[in-house]
C-alpha cells in the first residue's frame, strides 16, 4: 500500500527493501516530461491488460504471456506515482485520492479477471477479492486509529501479490488447471477457501489485538 512507512521494517513485505531502492533508481532517471498523474494511468492502463489477457486466456493460450507484461505496468505506475510527487515535492491530496481509487479498482478488475480465466473459478477469485478488500480497508483504518502505515502482512505486500498473480497463469497452465470445466468445488477452490478462512482468523486476532491497545493507550491518557 502506498502508505507504508519505510523506517516501520517490520510493516514491510519481504522485497520492500529492494523494491524500494529500485523505484529511488527509476525516478532519478524519469524525464520532467512524466508527471505522477500519467504514472497513475499506466497503473490502470497495465491492469486492464493483464484482465484482458487473462480473459483471452480462455480461448488461447497466446494471451497468456501479455498478463505478466500488464502486471508490470500496474506495478510500474502504482509504485512510482506516489514517490515521484514526493521526489518533486508536488503531492496533492486530490492526486493521492486518485491514485489510491485507480489502485483499488485496478485490482479488482485483475481479481475478478482471474475469475473469468481458466485459471481461477469465480468463486474463488470473489473469496480472494473479499480477503483483499478486508485487508486494504484494514490497512486504512489502522493508519487512522493507531499512526501506524502498514504496508504488507506476514511479509506479502502488493508487489508480492503481483508476483504470485504474474507466476499463477503459467504454474497453472503446467499443471493441467482449467476452471472452466463446471465440475462442482475443485481442489483449488477448497485450497483457496481454507486459507482465506486462515487470513481472516489472522486478521481478527490482530484486529482484537490493536483494540486492545488503543483501549490500553486511551486509559493511560485518561490517567
Amino acid at each position: 500500500m502506498k502508505i507504508a512507512d519505510s523506517k516501520s521494517g517490520h510493516h514491510q513485505s519481504f522485497l520492500a527493501p529492494a523494491e524500494q531502492r529500485l523505484v529511488r533508481a527509476i525516478i532519478a532517471e524519469l524525464p520532467d516530461s512524466v508527471s505522477p498523474l500519467q504514472l497513475t494511468r499506466i497503473c490502470l492502463f497495465g491492469a486492464v491488460v493483464a484482465a484482458v489477457a487473462l480473459v483471452g486466456s480462455r480461448w488461447s493460450a497466446l494471451w497468456t504471456p501479455l498478463i505478466p507484461l500488464g502486471l508490470f505496468l500496474n506495478w510500474f505506475g502504482a509504485a512510482l506515482d506516489g514517490p515521484l510527487a514526493l521526489h518533486r515535492r508536488t503531492s496533492d491530496p486530490r492526486l493521492g485520492l486518485v491514485e489510491h481509487t485507480y489502485d483499488l479498482f485496478s485490482q479488482i478488475l485483475i481479481i475478478v479477471a482471474f475469475g473469468l480465466s481458466p485459471f481461477l473459478s469465480i468463486a474463488s477469485a470473489f473469496v480472494v477479492l473479499i480477503c483483499y478488500l478486508l485487508f486494504s480497508a484494514y490497512t486504512y483504518i489502522r493508519a487512522i486509529a493507531r499512526h501506524v502505515q502498514q504496508m504488507a502482512y506476514i511479509g506479502l505486500g502488493a508487489t508480492e501479490f503481483r508476483i504470485l498473480m504474474a507466476i499463477w497463469p503459467f504454474a497453472a497452465h503446467a499443471m493441467g488447471v482449467d476452471e472452466t470445466i463446471d465440475d462442482g468445488v475443485s481442489r483449488l477452490d477448497a485450497a483457496i477457501m481454507i486459507l482465506a478462512a486462515f487470513a481472516i482468523c489472522g486478521l481478527a486476532v490482530k484486529a482484537l489485538s490493536d483494540a486492545r491497545r488503543i483501549a490500553v493507550d486511551e486509559s493511560g491518557r485518561g490517567i
